[in-house]
């Protein structure tokens, strides 16, 4: 059964159907001004709304200035509405549902072997999925479809992974088919990292803004580029792929010792696995440190903002490294924003202020000096918010997914 959002065929229902979603309950009136429709018209497509239980009454306005009766506030239906959100990683998965305003109403996580069968994983996730939807009485008519990301350059006109260093056995699997057929929902995929970048636009750092870099370091590194609102995919869908860039930073040779033990692209060094590897390295060439040649990236981080001379020096060098990184992006794209997503952005202030500094020596001033650097706020949602704003822009037809 198709979902009944899915039913609306006027544009104007689509668009109250969205205002409500973003600014929250509206009086009838505040809706006609913002969407520039009478009230008559508003008057007839809120009752249709309303009648599909799409929309509620839920509650009255303040009164105004000159006094009157106060007036009733529209909101949108949250159980309307259900997503279902899903993070495939070499290891792990995660997974949701939210309602049309992705909040989330049930999640949950897997792990597995990197060798496990891709369908015995997908199986389990959709078991799960459908437990949610059992749990919270949830019916088929109400969901309005499934979106996928992972990490990997994607061909979306099949659904499938066409290159992944991490999940390359999942290349050519038809992953958008299989979660169609046993979900019997439509169902979107999309790129980790461009994802990520998808829920900082909508509901995180970079909410409002029209034109944003995203960069990203988690088991690798990765950026996802909005411009004018739309998602930059490139022509092989590769756009974003900075971990393969070969301009090597120069480093003073003790530093490339510590973070390059091969000659290694960004992408392989710039990893929390390997500021974990740099912990050991420089724990044998004799620096001084409190850490454990085992040190975990939330130790790490506690020592970096406890002045341990090793892990401070580390987050120095990302910083530097990192800020070369930024003032290429910024010279290439010039955005107003650049987002700094991961653990090592959002639990410590030490990288990005190296990265500010850095950028803020740069030659060329115009586009240094307008640019914004922030962390992002969205943490470990992000990806599964990502998923669901694919889902809510194929609904609502944001101007974001192209």
């Amino acid at each position: 059964m198709e979902c009944y959002l899915r039913t609306l065929r006027g544009i104007n229902e689509i668009r109250v159907v969205r205002a409500l979603c973003e600014e929250g309950a509206l009086s009838r009136a505040a809706l006609a001004n913002m969407l520039n429709l009478s009230r008559a018209a508003l008057t007839i497509i809120t009752q249709k709304l309303a009648d599909k239980n799409l929309i509620l009454e839920v509650g009255k306005g303040t009164s105004t200035d000159r006094g009157g009766r106060r007036e009733v506030l529209l909101s949108v239906n949250q159980r309307a509405g259900i997503i279902l959100s899903i993070e495939l990683e070499v290891e792990y998965a995660q997974f949701a549902m939210m309602d049309i305003n992705a909040a989330f109403i049930d999640r949950g996580r897997i792990t597995y072997a990197k060798e496990t069968p891709i369908e015995k994983i997908l199986d389990e996730i959709i078991l799960k999925l459908k437990a949610f939807i059992e749990k919270e009485n949830i019916y088929e008519k109400h969901i309005i479809g499934v979106g996928i990301c992972l990490p990997g350059i994607l061909d979306y006109d099949k659904g499938t992974l066409r290159e992944s260093y991490t999940l390359g056995r999942w290349q050519d699997f038809r992953l958008r088919e299989y979660i169609e057929n046993n979900l019997n929902l439509p169902t979107f995929i999309e790129n980790d990292v461009k994802a990520l970048t998808l829920g900082e636009f909508q509901f995180g750092a970079g909410k409002n803004v029209t034109d944003l870099v995203c960069l990203w370091i988690g088991d690798g590194i990765g950026a996802g580029i909005i411009v004018n609102n739309q998602l930059l995919h490139g022509s092989t869908s590769s756009a974003g792929e900075i971990g393969y860039n070969e301009d090597k930073l120069l480093l003073l040779k003790e530093d490339a010792l510590l973070v390059n033990d091969a000659d290694k692209n960004w992408g392989q060094i710039l990893t929390l696995n390997n500021l974990r590897s740099a912990v050991r390295r420089g724990k044998e060439q004799g620096w001084q440190t409190e850490l454990e040649m085992n040190a975990t990236i939330e130790q790490i981080i506690e020592a970096a903002e406890a002045n341990d001379p090793l892990a401070l020096h580390l987050f120095k060098l990302f910083g530097k490294i990192l800020g070369s990184v930024c003032s290429n992006l910024i010279y290439t794209l010039n955005p107003p924003l650049v987002i700094l997503s991961g653990a090592l952005f959002e639990e410590s202030t030490i990288v990005v202020d190296e990265i500010r500094q850095y950028v803020a020596k740069g030659i060329l001033r115009t586009p240094i000096e307008s640019v914004s650097i922030k962390s992002a706020k969205l943490g470990e949602e992000a990806m599964l918010l990502g998923a669901a704003a694919l889902v809510l822009d194929d609904l609502f037809h944001f101007p974001v997914y192209h």
